[in-house]
């Protein structure tokens, strides 16, 4: 079965996420198991009803492309409706996203699928209705609770059971649900919750130490960008996408929001390859870190302002365009099972507290900026 070759280890990749999600849920997944798992998630998790003859038409994409170059991570399409569904578990929002998918919704909601249901920001639904906390397109499921009853519902289905992979497959995917979304059923992590539930004495110890964290994460953040500008040891550009301005905003804001900030540092690279649009190589922090080169128009980020063709003109490089994005890589070497992820805290950021490993990282960034400078 395709979706067991699977790494489950990287349980915050949301491209992973989306792709077995997606192979759960189209009729035409190797499950073989039809539209059984996509009627009961039509029904039990978006709550609407579907006739048996609508349900046969429903096809499942995943990264639906629509205009100014989205992609909408899942998308149901059948007679009467198409379903936009948009997944975040650690990436930060993209402006007015949820409101470009809301244009394609027919007799739809957007469903805004998250680790915990959370609403998405002003940043994404800028221009739909407001209500209450939320807007009236947007409809918010969630991975701790929609999903995961979703999933033990689609195990208890006569025919899954009797089939080992299947099974095994939608155990595997909840239990990476349950890892992402601090579902604890570890033994340690179940000894700890014993050991403060002992006293107030160790529960106001604990809670003392939790403060701390993302003051100690945020002061790495501020370090790694400091080694970084130290050792390109060029002139960087002040704006108000730089790490430092507003006295470190950015920075410090970090960890307050589920979406990013996205910290950084920029440098012109070109200015004035069309009227009032420059190129700036820069490094940034969504939830991983990345190194590339962002086309501003007036010095603000706005959606890509050069084609395809002038991008590969300009730079010489293979376009990698997101929004003022022309082209942009992971770090280190473009991989992203090894690179930082500041907001899920991976193993690779970990290291980032070891102070060699971080000298030896920045060292990487600053030589893979200069590299693009050089160009």
């Amino acid at each position: 079965m395709y979706i067991l070759s699977l790494s489950f280890t990287i349980w915050s990749d949301e491209v992973i996420v989306c792709r077995v999600l997606h192979e759960i849920l189209s009729p035409e997944g190797t499950h073989f198991q039809g539209n059984k798992y996509l009627k009961k998630f039509i029904k039990d998790v978006l709550k609407m009803d579907m006739s048996e003859e609508e349900l046969e038409s429903a096809k499942v994409f995943r990264e639906y492309r629509i205009d100014n170059n989205r992609r909408i991570d899942i998308a149901i399409s059948t007679i009467n409706h198409f379903i936009p569904i948009e997944v975040k578990i650690y990436a930060g929002e993209q402006a007015n996203q949820c409101f470009d998918y809301a244009k394609t919704a027919k007799n739809s909601k957007v469903y805004y699928l998250t680790r915990f249901g959370d609403f998405p920001s002003d940043y994404s639904a800028n221009g739909l209705t407001k209500q209450g906390n939320g807007y009236l397109e947007i409809s918010c499921i969630s991975f701790s609770e929609d999903i995961i009853n979703w999933l033990e519902s689609c195990v208890s289905q006569s025919e899954t059971i009797k089939i080992a992979p299947i099974r095994e497959v939608l155990f595997q995917f909840m239990m990476t649900i349950r890892k992402f979304t601090n579902q604890m059923e570890d033994e340690k992590e179940m000894e700890i919750v014993d050991i403060l539930m002992k006293s107030p004495e160790n529960m106001k110890s604990a809670l003392d130490i939790q403060s701390c964290v993302n003051q100690a994460r945020v002061k790495l953040m501020k370090q790694l960008f400091a080694k970084i500008e130290s050792k390109v040891g060029r002139v960087k550009l002040e704006n108000e996408y730089d790490y430092a301005s507003d006295d470190y905003k950015n920075c410090n804001d970090f960890y307050k929001y589920k979406y990013s900030t996205y910290p950084g540092i920029s440098y012109e690279y070109k200015s004035k390859v069309k009227p009032n649009i420059d190129i700036w190589v820069r490094i940034e922090i969504d939830n991983r870190i990345f190194i590339g080169y962002c086309c501003p128009l007036d010095g603000k980020s706005v959606k890509q302002a050069l084609t395809k063709d002038e991008i590969e003109q300009i730079l010489g490089v293979k376009t990698h365009i997101d929004d003022w994005w022309a082209y942009w890589e992971y770090v280190p070497d473009g991989n992203d099972e090894l690179c930082p992820n500041f907001k899920a805290a991976n193993d690779a950021y970990l290291k980032l507290f070891n102070e060699p490993s971080l000298e030896e990282f920045t060292t990487k960034c600053a030589e893979k900026i200069i590299e693009l400078l050089n160009k």
